[in-house]
């Protein structure tokens, strides 16, 4: 294609639609529809005629320039050449991609010149005809919608007409390899060119029939049948609805056999096909993604087809670094395995079940979910632990036991188990080989413990935490003493009905930072034939499957109660029952302690026994208190089974008659048995405070603040016995307790007075 060619080519076609359709259209058009004198139209016809013939030769000749510029740009256009000596320049590049651009743009500039010479027509035919003839309103109206209806379908079709007849100069060896991107192109989809072609093909009749309506209306219409220009009318748009249908799907179908073309040079393994993109409708979009998709295949092809011709040898190379990575991984592991082994040999000996009792059964269920292998042997490890060991308080033998869960998967749990263990066995080593430690109630020696605990865990800030259950069960009465922190509650089998042993006092993890909290301690007497099942959440979280439904972890508090029920209170058939439920997905650890001691026997008095024990009550009530302490013996001698509950009496009557130690005496008879009787101990702390003993006074009150938080009178002996250690910050603290209590404030305003 050369420069002679495209003006012919486009000349031809746009100005033949111009003369052939528009121009006749539009001046029988205004023919019709006014009545005016023989003279008149002879001038009208005579300006449409010149005007007509004048902007069609102008607007050809702008053409003839503005293509013979476009091809003067593209022959000054270099070519890029590797053999060439000439340097390519970002200047020559930059220069083709312009005139590249000016390509896509130029359909639009004779669609804009037809417009702007429609306008220039019309509107000074309608001027020079005002001035040399008259003012004619129906010539003025005829001008006006004649510029409504001629210019969009005019724009339309020398656009489709332009775009097409430029299409082969995209194949031009100057064009073709410049490289242009996607949103640098100006963009006219089909979308926007259908709703266009619609509009401008909708405008014509529209306009031409609405105004013949209104000439006939009016009266200005010179014909007597209008039926008949309405039909020529009707006829002659047929000529532009064909040529504009024809074009749109010629673009179309040039689009599509332009990008079937390339699939087909892609199907047949070339991938050397460039797509050009020659338009700015989708299809030119399309090029340019054809274009990556080639690109990318023609990068894969060639990778293939090099590894095919060094397929062996990059086998060979590929084995090797694969045997290598997997050298270092299995090195790695075993590594990775030996730490965790080492671990697990620090974690085993602190998980022991050291306690040993006639009257008290426990067993011990662990399963780790983290498993490793170490030369051969299977190991577990994770953050659950099983503790319990004998100690002694107030030479009462108890089991101590602990079912704790360090918080994080492997390592970490482990890490935390480790840390827990170690810190747990040296307390309970120092109780047991220090009898200082012992000299302290159950409930004080829990507290103390879990204070320290998470003491030492909060130097962590945060990063170790433990949840369990610590608690002491006394061998001889089957009293059971615990503290919960964030642990799931202990179970109670009893009866073949399990239920949870709730508590109004739980705790935050151990290591949470800034929980300093008063620690209480639940107390639960176990029956003979008792168990209580002790376990860390991973027993509770356990991923349930439903059928066409998503799996969900267990979120039903009574689910675990009925296991325990179901298999009376076994952990292993435990155990196995969850398994056969759902999947298993954290740490299991359990700890069953069952209850095997007799029944405590109730401290009854014979009928004979009463009668005495009501007259040793009256001796008391009249002072006679040495004939009541008499009388009280030769009931111990007489009444064995109410022999403990004796002691109490006798350590109040030695009190009044001021023999302290006897007093003493039988206090500790009384308590070994009854180490709860919260009054009977509030009598013993202030009896120890009359007879001097200040810290052995203060250790009970202390132990009945653990009890009975809220019993005033109970906090009020305590503040005292501050008062007189002296410890003021103790004091105080007592104070804030019996202003949560809301005791009156005028009261604790005196007490407050006390303080120095």
């Amino acid at each position: 294609m050369n420069r002679k060619s495209l003006f012919w080519e486009l000349t031809l076609k746009l100005e033949a639609f111009t003369h052939t359709v528009p121009v006749p259209f539009a001046v029988y058009y205004a023919v019709i529809t006014q009545k005016m004198e023989t003279e008149k139209w002879v001038i009208f016809i005579a300006l449409c005629v010149t005007f007509a013939t004048g902007i069609g030769i102008l607007g050809t000749i702008i053409r003839y320039f503005l293509i013979n510029n476009l091809f003067t740009r593209i022959e000054k256009i270099r070519l890029y050449s590797q053999d060439s000596n000439i340097a390519y320049t970002y200047e020559d590049r930059d220069y083709a991609k312009a005139v590249k651009l000016y390509i896509f743009k130029y359909p639009l500039i004779e669609s804009i010149i037809i417009v702007i010479r429609w306008f220039a027509g019309v509107i000074p035919i309608l001027s020079l005809y005002t001035i040399i003839v008259e003012y004619t309103p129906s010539v003025i109206r005829s001008g006006i919608f004649t510029i409504a209806m001629i210019p969009p379908i005019s724009f339309v079709t020398y656009y489709f007409i332009t775009e097409n007849a430029l299409r082969p100069l995209f194949d031009l060896p100057q064009i073709r390899n410049v490289e242009i991107k996607p949103d640098e192109i100006p963009k006219f989809d089909y979308f926007k060119r259908i709703v266009l072609a619609f509009f401008s093909l909708a405008a014509l009749p529209v306009s031409v029939l609405s105004y013949i309506l209104y000439s006939v209306a009016t009266g200005e219409t010179m014909v007597s049948q209008p039926l008949i220009p309405i039909f020529l009318v009707s006829s002659i748009f047929i000529v532009p609805l064909i040529v504009c249908s024809y074009i749109v799907a010629k673009t179309v179908r040039q689009g599509l056999s332009e990008t079937s073309k390339s699939l087909d040079e892609l199907a047949k393994g070339n991938f050397d096909v460039v797509v050009t993109p020659t338009s700015g409708d989708d299809f030119g979009q399309q090029a340019f993604f054809l274009n990556n998709v080639i690109q990318r295949l023609r990068g894969m092809y060639a990778e293939i087809r090099g590894l095919n011709e060094g397929l062996e040898g990059k086998v060979i190379q590929r084995t090797e670094q694969l045997n290598q990575s997997l050298n270092e991984v299995q090195a790695l592991k075993f590594q990775q395995d030996g730490d965790y082994f080492l671990t697990y040999q620090l974690i085993a000996p602190l998980g022991f079940k050291e306690a040993k009792s006639d009257k008290i059964d426990l067993e011990f269920f662990l399963m780790q979910k983290k498993t490793f292998d170490f030369k051969g042997i299977n190991y577990n490890i994770g953050g659950d632990l099983n503790i319990s060991h004998n100690i002694y308080l107030r030479d009462q033998k108890y089991v101590l036991f602990v079912n704790a869960d360090a918080m994080g998967k492997s390592m970490q749990g482990a890490g935390g188990a480790l840390v827990f263990g170690a810190v747990f066995q040296s307390i309970v080593q120092r109780t047991q080989n220090n009898i200082t430690f012992q000299n302290v109630g159950p409930e004080q020696w829990l507290a103390a413990a879990f204070t320290e605990l998470q003491r030492i865990f909060e130097a962590f800030d945060g990063t170790m935490l433990i949840s369990l259950i610590m608690g002491l069960i006394e061998e001889k009465s089957g009293r059971l003493y615990f503290v919960n922190a964030e642990h799931p509650w202990p179970v109670l089998y009893r009866d073949e009905k399990a239920s949870y042993i709730l508590s109004d006092y739980s705790y935050h993890k151990l290591g949470t930072l800034g929980s300093n909290p008063n620690i209480l301690v639940k107390t639960l007497d176990l029956k003979p034939g008792d168990v209580i099942i002790v376990g860390s959440d991973g027993k509770d979280d356990i991923l349930i499957e439903r059928p066409g439904l998503e799996s969900e972890v267990n979120s039903d508090d009574s689910f675990f109660l009925g296991m325990v029920a179901a298999t009376k209170a076994e952990p292993k058939e435990i155990y196995q029952t969850l398994l056969k439920t759902g999947s298993v997905i954290d740490d299991i650890s359990m700890i069953r302690i069952e209850y095997l001691g007799t029944s405590r026997n109730k401290d009854l008095l014979s009928e004979i026994g009463k009668e005495k024990f009501k007259l040793a009550k009256k001796l008391y009530v009249k002072g006679k208190f040495n004939e009541s302490i008499q009388a009280i013996h030769e009931l111990i001698e007489n009444e064995p089974n109410a022999s403990v509950r004796l002691q109490k009496n006798l350590s109040k009557l030695y009190f009044q008659i001021s023999d302290y130690q006897r007093s003493m005496e039988h206090m500790n008879r009384y308590l070994v048995s009854n180490p709860e009787d919260e009054e009977f101990l509030f009598f013993c702390t202030k009896m120890l405070l009359k007879i001097g003993k200040i810290a052995e006074s203060l250790q009970i009150a202390e132990g009945l603040r653990l009890k009975a938080p809220r019993k005033i009178k109970y906090l009020i002996h305590l503040f005292q016995l501050y008062l007189k250690v002296p410890n003021q910050n103790k004091a105080r603290e007592i104070l804030n307790d019996l202003r949560i209590l809301h005791h009156p404030e005028d009261q604790i305003k005196i007490l407050e007075a006390l303080i120095v």
